[in-house]
Formats: C-alpha cells, structure tokens, sequence
C-alpha cells in the first residue's frame, strides 16, 4: 500500500468556487463522503458523528433528558468543547451532501445542527454558549435551505415555499436576539431565501392579489378569524 496521495488527489481534483464532494463506497462496502480541499480531502461517514467517533452529542442529548427528571448540571467546559467540535463537523457534513444533491440527509444534519447550538445555550459553559448564539442564524438559514430542498426534490413546492416562510420567521427572531433586527430585511441570507421562496410559487396578478388582501381585511373586520388565518397564509405564499 502506497502513502503517496499524489494520483487519488489528481483524480479528485480541487475546483475553486465551489464545494467539491462525492459519495463512494469504502472498501468494507459501507458509504462514505468525500469533500476535496486544497490541500487534500477530508472522508466522512454518513450516520452518526462524521470522523466515526462516539458522539458528543448524543451524550449532550442524553443529559438533557435526565435534566427533566432529576438535578443534573450543564455539561462541562470540556464536553462543550466537543459538542461544538462535532456541531462543526456535521455543518460541513450537512453542506457537502448539499453538493452532491442529498437534501434529505443535509436536512437531517441541520435539524442537528439546531438541536446542538440550541443544548449549548442552554446547558453548556459561557464561552460555547457565546459561540452557539452566535452560530444559531447561520444553522437556521442552513437548515431551511435544507428542508425546501428535500421537499422540491419529492414535488412539494409550495410545501417548500412553507418550510422558507417558517424559516424566515424564526430567523427573524434570531436575529433580535443577536440585535441585528434592524438591518434584517437587508442581509443577504434573508434575501437569498425569499428570492428562493419567490421562484417557487408563482405570482398572482396584481388584481387578484388585492382581492384577497380586501376578502383579509373583510374577514378581520367580521371577526372571522379562521378565515383570515387562511386568507393570510395564503397571501404569504404568493
């Protein structure tokens, strides 16, 4: 067995600009991800931690569950630290299966990737409770390219419009907790999803648009207010 990578590294070569990934099988026949850098390649298992380790999170996980029946402390300065080392792992992880068109496994990662940063904020120590704050906008917006994705791979495109809408809504509150509320409608992960959203369900007219946003107005004024929930959702659709 040789350990010169020179001839692996030339036949998966490095493209700037863009995410180079790639599923393959190992030599025990188990799936594997692969993601090219410039220097060479990084190999990732695709369930459960990325480098094939016990998981720190799932031992975070499980911590958290005794919480809710007995006393136990947050997790400690070095178990935070591998939450978060994993929590890194699996956002490149998410964002390479992205790259070889694996929404659903991508969306699996994110939903991690959220629990995570959400059990440092509220169970690890303050300088991964710092990061995790910090980190929750940018896993959020991961996240929902994720779940639109999966749901237009299957057909579900207004489906997929939802899952944005939802996002933006919860990034939206993201976003007052780090005080960047102000400058929101301008970032530009904001107006990448909504212009995503925007491609998905097409528009009405602008005479049709207004006839429900009057049959809104109307159904609040009556108090009919199931009928607006559904009048208002449908608007955020369009």
């Amino acid at each position: 067995m040789t350990l010169d990578l020179t001839g692996f590294l030339r036949e998966f070569a490095f493209e700037s600009g863009r995410v180079n990934a790639r599923l393959v099988q190992g030599d025990d026949g188990r799936e594997l991800l692969q993601v090219r850098v410039e220097l060479g390649a990084l190999q990732m298992e695709v369930e459960g931690r990325p480098d094939g380790a016990p998981s720190a999170l799932d031992a975070a996980r499980a911590r958290h569950q005794a919480s809710l029946v007995a006393a136990v402390g947050g997790l400690t300065a070095t178990e935070g630290a591998a939450v978060r080392l994993e929590l890194v792992m699996i956002q490149q992880r998410a964002v390479a299966f992205l790259a070889v068109g694996d929404a659903a496994r991508a969306h699996r990662d994110a939903s991690s990737l959220v629990e995570g940063t959400g059990l440092l904020v509220d169970h690890g120590p303050a300088a991964e409770r710092e990061w995790a704050e910090g980190a929750r906008f940018s896993v959020l917006v991961l996240r929902t390219r994720c779940a639109a994705m999966a749901l237009m791979a299957i057909g579900r495109t207004r489906d997929a419009a939802a899952a944005i809408e939802a996002g933006l809504e919860a990034l939206c509150v993201a976003a007052e907790r780090l005080g960047i509320a102000d400058g929101f409608e301008s970032l530009g992960d904001v107006i990448a999803l909504r212009t995503m959203r925007d491609t998905l369900v097409p528009q009405l007219p602008p005479a049709q648009r207004a006839e429900l946003e009057a049959r809104l107005r109307a159904a609040v004024l009556a108090e009919n207010y199931e009928l607006a929930a559904i009048l208002r959702d449908e608007l955020r659709l369009l």
